[in-house]
């Protein structure tokens, strides 16, 4: 059994939270750093861990680029990389809701200057406009070896402070399947990202790229005019790109936990040098590049004759606990694809999902909001999708308060293989599936390696932060991710899932 001890009010235990990915154990959410006061600033932090497995040094070719764009003509600014941890920017009040992060994933996130001249962007520095000829460039290493990473460029209408936001991805991001490098694989490699609406600006800035040893590994992202509106004033739509880094390979934790700390990265915004001396002004004429086509889900293979070993596991799951009255629940498709949501200008605004920044590679399907009050427990179970084959990574992760939706703990594929064995241990296809407890219950709740402890209804979840913003710890919400099906570089296609389903346990009367 693992335990999240949190403080408790009045009393206000200090908080151990586990270190994300070290162990097997029920991850916490990010531990925090030194507390700061509640401010609506947006900017970016990290903090300090050691490292097993050094990234690649790519101080050559970004100087070499840079020698490149003062040949050419361009002129540039410099970004930095940190993590945006978003529960503890809900507590200190600088986002209006936590929005269901992943903990296992604290989110890698660029913050951009803003040109000379241009509107004041609405979520500085994480949300930037863009030029109609600028480009965003990454320069760096790539993570360490995991499970899955991403690129993934999103568009943000509204503020990130006060919601709600229309938040939706601008087409498929680079993973570890898609990403070229300059080495035979993925990771800890050297790489470029190019991100415009431009056709000729992306040409320059490719053949510049090319110049500084980074021809073969250059990615494209495009910005297309046709679904947005590039420009610097202050009707111009606002971007944001952040990194997902998912569950170190063993031996790389350490790894993984410095990278994030200290991104290896070089990012710049770049665009050609004005002679009138307004930098809001394209210099280059429109040359719109043309929406991508998007990467197709699902491969016709699907979950479903797993169908009645999953009920099976549900019907022992509820003989284990004669002393509880067990109700169903199950979780549904929550948040809509990106760019139907951007038409019908679907909003995150927790309870309600919207798009809620859904990348391309993932399905997040959600539960319903519901009350687990002390002496009660939920039990999560379904199949584990990486283990059949449909996702390069899956996890469950307890979300707590409708509004404030912060992440108190997650299990990954990993953590949840072989739990089902608890209960159909005599089933052939039981490495197949999970199940796994999260529990307020106590001695009278289930116990063992796949049960996670959480902290009291009580809790006060904020304290750990040193701020006190309120969070309902009573209401819980499941989401159950499966990121990126390995034969498509893509999400899976729902259709093909067997839906993850709760029991949620209460003491009879």
């Amino acid at each position: 059994m693992t335990t999240l001890p949190l403080r408790r009010c009045p009393a206000l235990v200090a908080l151990a939270a586990a270190v994300l990915l070290t162990t097997p154990a029920a991850r916490a959410a990010t531990p925090p750093g030194p507390s700061s006061s509640a401010s609506s600033s947006l900017s970016t932090q990290g903090s300090g861990h050691g490292h097993d497995s050094p990234p690649a040094d790519t101080g050559r070719q970004v100087e070499r680029f840079k020698h490149q764009l003062a040949r050419s003509g361009y002129v540039s600014q410099s970004g930095t990389e940190a993590v945006f941890d978003l529960n503890r920017r809900y507590c200190e009040g600088a986002v209006f809701s936590g929005m269901w992060p992943n903990p296992q994933s604290p989110y890698i996130v660029t913050s951009m200057p803003e040109v000379p001249g241009q509107a004041p962007n609405t979520n500085p520095p994480v949300t930037w406009r863009l030029r109609q000829d600028e480009a965003i460039v990454l320069i760096g290493a790539t993570p360490p070896p995991e499970e899955y990473f991403s690129f993934d460029l999103t568009n943000v209408k509204g503020s990130l402070h006060t919601g709600p936001v229309v938040w939706t991805s601008v087409g498929d991001p680079v993973n570890n399947k898609t990403v070229h490098t300059t080495g035979p694989g993925p990771y800890n490699r050297p790489f470029a990202l190019v991100i415009t609406g431009n056709g000729r600006t992306r040409s320059e800035v490719n053949r510049m790229l090319h110049a500084s040893g980074l021809g073969g590994a250059t990615n494209n992202m495009t910005i297309p005019p046709a679904m947005y509106r590039l420009g610097l004033d202050q009707d111009a739509d606002q971007f944001l790109l952040g990194i997902r880094t998912i569950v170190a390979e063993p031996g790389f934790e350490q790894a993984l936990d410095h990278y994030r700390a200290a991104p290896p990265l070089q990012v710049l915004r770049v665009r050609p040098q004005s002679s009138s001396g307004d930098d809001t002004a394209p210099v280059y004429a429109p040359d719109p590049l043309p929406v991508p086509p998007l990467r197709v889900s699902g491969t016709g293979t699907t979950e479903l004759d797993l169908n009645p070993t999953l009920q099976l596991l549900r019907q022992r799951i509820i003989d284990a606990y004669p002393g509880f009255d067990a109700h169903d629940d199950v979780v549904e498709r929550g948040f809509e694809e990106s760019y139907p949501g951007l038409q019908d200008n679907l909003v995150i605004d927790p309870p309600t999902t919207g798009v809620g920044a859904l990348s391309n590679d993932a399905d997040d399907p959600i539960s319903h909001n519901f009350s687990l009050p002390d002496g009660s427990f939920v039990v999560t179970y379904g199949t584990n999708h990486v283990a059949t084959g449909q996702a390069s990574y899956s996890s469950v992760t307890l979300n707590a308060d409708a509004h404030a939706a912060v992440a108190l703990t997650a299990q990954s594929n990993r953590d949840l293989q072989g739990s089902a064995n608890d209960f159909i241990s005599d089933q052939p296809d039981s490495d197949k599936l999970y199940a796994w407890s999260f529990s307020r219950a106590g001695g009278s709740g289930p116990s063992g390696p796949h049960v996670t402890t959480l902290p009291p209804a009580g809790t006060d979840f904020c304290a750990q932060y040193g701020a006190d913003r309120p969070v309902d710890m009573s209401t819980i919400r499941v989401v159950a991710r499966a990121y990126m099906q390995p034969e498509t570089f893509t999400r899976p296609a729902l259709s093909s899932l067997l839906l993850d389903r709760l029991l949620i346990f209460t003491p009879k009367k």
